[in-house]
């Protein structure tokens, strides 16, 4: 375990959001006041975020001071060391063994210089102090990769200075393990400034979205307040129209037009009943006929109304005279030829009478044409109609508004859960108990 106490908290974090002079202190004199002062905004948390992770690492570094100085301290003694190993004469008895001893001196020795020499720069920030312990972290392993693979040499030819290397080494090891604890711990407490770094910034998100879910509603309500007056108008007038005269004057003629629409379409559809009992003998009879003549008896057959509106009907008339005849003459061979006969005479009948009942009504149409009988009744249909398409966007509004305030409510819910998880590792962070405001951000 290492032996600084930076990440055992016995004293909060000194901000520039809490630090007050002592007068103030001792003015404050409410609970209320206090907790006044404890009020933080958001991008004023995450500036108190940004400044905690800065107070972290120095304080950290200030902790670690003596032992980046000790470090080099050692380093240098490494240096010293391998400068002394290669000016002394190492006394051999057995001459076989010189060369490799000599060689393994100089490995060493170059090993030795070559990682000591390196003076590391004292940390001034995070990144300087991962980097200084990721190099005296590789300088450890090398200095053990070469000392143990030649260790027998060292401990027999060089035992003077392997005991002073042994506690060299030991010494740094010591360090790092103090360097690698202190980057645990700060590690950790930058994963959690990291952490609630996110959740601000994520509270910020959330609490945009719900003023703009906000602003959307209020419009939602304005759309909604000038729907339900023209609502109210349009009511208001539709009922001072139906109560006029004039109205039932105008129900009064559309009641009459009715009637004739009535009278008119039961006369078309008793024409059109006869004449559809002819279609057969006239399909057979246009067998081979002109284009002309068969446009004539498809008239007569599907459309006797439109031959009644002819001044001179006395073509069609034969027509269907010589298509009876045919039927008589047995030039047309028909099942029940005889019940269908009657039909010709009387379509022929017919004819004529349902064009004198059609001038008729086409003239009682024509003298209930007065476009101020029907003016007000349109109007009314008008404003209903007005009336039933703003009602349905009311609908739709006030839907889409339930909707909104769903996500209001969710945005809400969600944002206070954050603000007390938030507010919860403010406190085990600086120990003091801020408030988090959300306001304009």
């Amino acid at each position: 375990m290492p032996s600084f106490n930076f990440f055992k908290r016995k004293k909060r974090i000194v901000t520039n959001f809490d630090v007050k002079d002592s007068e103030s202190h001792s003015n404050l004199s409410t609970s209320t006041q206090q907790e006044h002062d404890n009020r933080i905004s958001i991008n004023d948390a995450l500036i108190l975020l940004e400044k905690m992770e800065q107070d972290i690492t120095r304080n950290l570094l200030i902790e670690l001071d003596k032992i980046f100085d000790d470090t080099n301290q050692v380093l240098k003694h490494i240096n010293n060391v391998a400068d002394d190993l290669e000016k002394e004469e190492i006394v051999i008895e057995e001459e076989k063994l010189t060369p490799l001893v000599k060689n393994t001196k100089n490995t060493i020795v170059r090993a030795l210089k070559r990682e000591s020499s390196n003076i590391l720069s004292k940390p001034k920030n995070f990144e300087d102090f991962v980097n200084f312990k990721n190099s005296l972290d590789s300088s450890i392993n090398r200095f053990g990769e070469v000392t143990s693979s030649h260790s027998r040499i060292v401990n027999t030819f060089m035992k003077k200075h392997a005991n002073s290397l042994r506690g060299d080494l030991k010494k740094i090891s010591d360090y790092l393990e103090k360097l690698n604890d202190g980057y645990t711990n700060i590690k950790q407490e930058k994963a959690i400034i990291e952490s609630l770094r996110s959740d601000l910034l994520n509270v910020k998100s959330k609490n945009n979205d719900m003023n703009n879910t906000i602003n959307a509603i209020k419009m939602i309500e304005t759309e909604c307040k000038k729907l339900n007056e023209l609502i109210d108008r349009n009511k208001d007038e539709i009922s001072k129209l139906k109560s006029s005269s004039d109205y039932e004057k105008g129900l009064k003629y559309l009641r009459e037009k009715e009637s004739i629409d009535k009278e008119k379409a039961l006369l078309q559809s008793n024409l059109s009943d006869i004449s559809g009992h002819l279609t057969k003998a006239a399909n057979k009879y246009s067998y081979g006929l002109t284009q002309s003549t068969v446009e004539k008896i498809n008239l007569l057959v599907y459309k006797p109304e439109e031959v009644a509106k002819k001044n001179n009907m006395s073509e069609y008339i034969r027509l269907l005279n010589e298509i009876k005849e045919s039927i008589k003459t047995n030039k047309i061979i028909l099942k029940d030829s005889n019940k269908m006969i009657p039909y010709f005479d009387t379509l022929v009948h017919e004819l004529p009478i349902f064009k004198s009942k059609m001038e008729k009504i086409d003239a009682r149409i024509e003298k209930l044409k007065d476009k101020d009988k029907v003016s007000i009744i349109n109007k009314v249909k008008e404003k209903e109609t007005e009336n039933k398409i703003n009602m349905d966007q009311l609908e739709v509004d006030n839907q889409r508004k339930s909707d909104l305030l769903r996500s209001k409510a969710d945005f809400e819910n969600s944002i206070k859960t954050y603000l007390l998880d938030i507010e919860e590792q403010f406190q085990r962070l600086s120990t003091k108990k801020y408030k988090l405001m959300l306001g304009s951000e």
